[in-house]
């Protein structure tokens, strides 16, 4: 079989290629994949010690796809044929996932006698920002964000933004249980705080960037992420109280206060075509979306 499962053990294999040869999709992610992927939404094969090939399902899609694959190398025509060939094999359509301004002319060149079928999903392209945005919160844009930052120092005036250590496990988890506690849990967030979960548990073996806010040992808010580029971080975890006025947008920009300037950019994940979802993504005022969708090759 040509793909198979990523396990706990593959992390070495991952980091190998991710994040230095990511291209900001936040799902790809060493964390994202080490948190989510294993054992479920993801496959896996190294090609020639060359090229790190994905194999994915997308949501509401039965039929796994290829991601572009990831390598410091130029994809080899080759790699092509290889996959060409298990998607034959499997009787599945050839389809690839991606940035699709990017890959579309590569699978082009690639498949020049074939036609490509672009299947764009606003819902699921990623938002980014600007990191100086969020440590600054300039101009008359960001004029709320900076007053919601005031009131809630004003209400928690010792708060404090702290890098997470494991010894701060059972507090964190506390924190968790109580945030998650009163909603329903479906699927989807059941998924999410099995993920968050496992980061925390593993924090020192992953690469990951992130912290909790607090005051007086009360946690108020939690958050990480990890680079999904050299330059970019996917921000892939924010919880905060809502107790506090603004303990959301002190989070954030707490956060981003934290990070290395070698982050100059914030992957801050799709909106799943969700209106509230969207318009909080959009009142940070994103410079760019990563338009990811799913190119078949016919």
């Amino acid at each position: 079989m040509l793909f198979q499962a990523l396990k706990e053990s593959d992390l070495d294999l991952l980091k190998k290629y991710l994040p230095q040869y990511g291209d900001g999709d936040c799902d790809l992610s060493l964390v994202s994949l080490f948190s989510r992927g294993i054992h479920n939404h993801f496959r896996y094969f190294e090609f020639e010690g060359t090229h790190l090939v994905l194999e994915r399902l997308v949501r509401k899609d039965p039929s796994p796809v290829f991601v572009m694959p990831i390598g410091k190398e130029e994809i080899p025509f080759s790699l092509f044929e290889v996959l060409d060939n298990d998607a034959r094999q499997n009787h599945r359509p050839l389809r690839f996932y991606g940035r699709t301004d990017s890959i579309a002319p590569i699978l082009s060149k690639a498949f020049a006698h074939r036609k490509l079928i672009i299947e764009d999903n606003p819902d699921r392209w990623d938002y980014v920002y600007a990191c100086s945005d969020f440590v600054e919160l300039p101009g008359s844009h960001f004029h709320s964000k900076r007053n919601f930052v005031k009131r809630f120092y004003k209400a928690c005036p010792d708060a404090q933004f702290e890098v997470y250590t494991k010894d701060r496990l059972g507090d964190c988890m506390a924190f968790l249980n109580d945030w998650y506690s009163g909603r329903e849990m479906n699927e989807g967030l059941l998924e999410e705080k099995a993920a968050i979960e496992k980061v925390l548990a593993h924090w020192d073996e992953l690469p990951v960037y992130g912290g909790i806010l607090h005051e007086h040992g009360r946690i108020l808010g939690l958050t990480y992420g990890a680079r999904s580029a050299s330059d970019i971080l996917a921000v892939h975890i924010e919880k905060a109280t809502r107790d506090v006025p603004g303990a959301y947008p002190a989070l954030s920009q707490a956060f981003a206060k934290s990070l290395p300037l070698c982050i100059e950019y914030l992957n801050r994940e799709e909106d799943l075509g969700i209106p509230g979802l969207r318009k909080a993504k959009q009142d940070w005022h994103p410079i760019t979306q990563l338009k990811k969708g799913v190119i078949e090759v016919q």
